[in-house]
């Protein structure tokens, strides 16, 4: 399928494109003009051997008159579910133009094009403040409760050291320092507590594929949600725990006295270090049992801080243990049918992170 416009042709996105693409990735993304073979191998698989591949659901890409791709906008096809009728959706990741002054319409046209595609519901949680541009300006607004992302600090001494090494490189020499001062006891005094978790479910560190296990389980709990299965769901961790530039992951699932899974959540970290949370979901009376284990076990671990995107089912008992929320990234949601989008505003659709985009390696991770 494709699209004319004044200043260009939108299209599908082909094998072809790839080297074309992932040159503009990288330029858009990483501030780098250097080649990547495995960002070229990697955008095969990810978009053309994914397991909910769809013909007719596909990337697409800006061509110019002189027949240069200057623009895309990764399409990850979905299979959802709300109350027994299944779903056909889409993600859009990563919209790039790189050339936006010359083609100023090139990222509107794009979302468009996205827009204009057979699925029944449209969603992206990963617009950046750029992108949410070209969202607003093809008329759609970000959802509040799925954009709210966050942070917690563990260790005020060694996360300023963090934000510190983001700035300046060399900062990194300053750590063994902090995590001294973090072990003053007035320091301590000043900070928020993070005591061992001591509530009603049992969380032990778990493989992934009893961490699948849970999720299949726990997905229920939500009345619009993924269609994961045994072999599907395999596909997604496997993806997601190969995003080694976060650190690595912690798989957790918190069961009930009848060995119930009624919680788990992921995140990736290195000692020292922020955390960021993948995915995190519980049944609602326990999510502040699920709260209170991930800070107590990144604690543990040593972490500095933790941050992730938004989870709604668990801002309250985030938010009552006093962790700061900020704008980093926006989740906007679209369908025809207007009902499909009441589990969103709601907050109880579990379209993100694994059952979203957070999966992908296009999000934060390295390419030699």
């Amino acid at each position: 399928m494709s699209g004319k416009t004044d200043a260009g042709t939108i299209r599908d996105f082909e094998r072809g494109d790839v080297e074309a693409v992932a040159r503009l990735f990288l330029k858009t993304f990483r501030g780098s003009k250097a080649q990547s073979a495995s960002l070229g191998t990697y955008l095969k698989e990810a978009f053309f051997d994914h397991p909910w591949s769809e013909p007719d659901i596909r990337s697409k890409v800006f061509v110019e008159g002189t027949g240069g791709i200057s623009g895309f906008v990764g399409v990850f096809p979905a299979r959802l579910e709300f109350q027994g009728r299944p779903l056909r959706a889409a993600f859009a990741s990563s919209l790039m133009v790189e050339n936006p002054r010359e083609n100023p319409l090139a990222g509107a046209r794009l979302v468009r094009a996205f827009l204009a595609g057979p699925q029944d519901i449209s969603l992206t949680e990963t617009a950046n403040r750029t992108a949410l541009g070209m969202w607003q300006k093809a008329g759609y607004p970000l959802d509040p409760g799925y954009s709210m992302n966050w942070l917690r600090i563990l260790r005020p001494v060694s996360m300023g050291v963090q934000v510190l090494e983001r700035r300046f490189a060399p900062a990194r020499l300053l750590r063994p320092f902090g995590r001294i001062a973090d072990r003053v006891p007035p320091l301590l005094a000043r900070m928020p507590s993070v005591p061992p978790y001591g509530g009603k479910l049992t969380f032990r560190d778990v493989t992934p594929e009893a961490f699948g296990e849970a999720l299949l389980a726990l997905k229920d709990f939500y009345p619009l949600r993924p269609r994961w299965d045994t072999e599907n769901i395999g596909w997604f961790l496997g993806q997601a725990g190969q995003k080694l530039n976060f650190g690595y992951p912690e798989w957790r699932v918190g069961y009930a006295a009848d060995n119930r899974p009624l919680a788990a959540y992921v995140y990736f970290t290195r000692p020292g270090g922020i955390g960021w949370v993948l995915q995190a979901l519980a049944a609602p009376p326990v999510a502040g049992d699920l709260v209170d284990d991930l800070f107590a076990h990144a604690y543990e671990l040593g972490c500095a801080g933790l941050r992730g995107a938004a989870h709604p089912w668990l801002t309250s008992a985030l938010m009552t243990r006093r962790t700061l929320f900020h704008a980093r990234s926006f989740y906007i949601a679209h369908a025809r049918d207007k009902a499909l989008l009441e589990p969103v505003k709601a907050g109880q659709a579990l379209v993100s992170g694994l059952a979203g985009e957070g999966w992908t390696r296009l999000i934060g991770d390295r390419f030699d």
